[in-house]
């Protein structure tokens, strides 16, 4: 059930962010913003889109394991827009969450600091008692990307995760990862 559900988020965020990248250079190349090289004059009333992934560790209710995140990111002027496919483990849990974060940014030239907030329906399992429950959490938390290259950059990342239940379940990851943009 819950691989089925992965591979369904992972198509669909290919297929939304596929699919808007081909419309955007339709509407480039119809309004004339694309020269006989095919590079964009202008982008900077479209949204830009990114994917992007990341590993890391986590600590859970004071328990120590491994994060792992794939994100799209629709990214405006001021303010991005970050569906996102979380999962988290440790020795006795296990956490599968589909988040939507709103991110925003300041800019600093090839270095661009950010925080970010947000929602997220979380799949819990607990190996103690074969108990697998549907929570709602909240993520809070910020990060640096570094804009190394043309087409992609690296980034650091940490969150503040709080799942709701009786009692709360709370924790922080800290991650890595590479985003490329569309």
């Amino acid at each position: 059930m819950k691989i089925k559900l992965i591979l369904s988020s992972l198509i669909l965020l290919f297929l939304f962010s596929n699919g808007y990248s081909q419309i955007n250079s339709n509407n480039y190349e119809s309004k004339g913003n694309v020269d006989s090289k095919f590079t964009l004059k202008t982008m900077s009333s479209y949204p830009q889109i990114s994917l992007g992934g990341a590993v890391g560790l986590s600590n859970i209710e004071q328990k120590s394991g491994i994060s792992i995140s794939l994100f799209s990111e629709i990214k405006t002027e001021s303010f991005s827009f970050v569906p996102q496919a979380n999962y988290w483990k440790n020795d006795d849990r296990n956490n599968f969450e589909v988040a939507g974060l709103v991110r925003l940014r300041f800019k600093g030239g090839s270095v661009e600091p950010y925080v970010d907030g947000g929602i997220g329906i979380n799949f819990l399992t607990q190996k103690i008692n074969s108990d697998n429950a549907t929570k709602v959490g909240l993520d809070l938390g910020g990060g640096v990307d570094f804009l190394v290259g043309v087409n992609y950059s690296i980034f650091i990342d940490a969150k503040y995760k709080i799942i709701v239940a009786d009692p709360n379940i709370k924790g922080y990851s800290l991650m890595g990862g590479v985003k490329f943009y569309m």
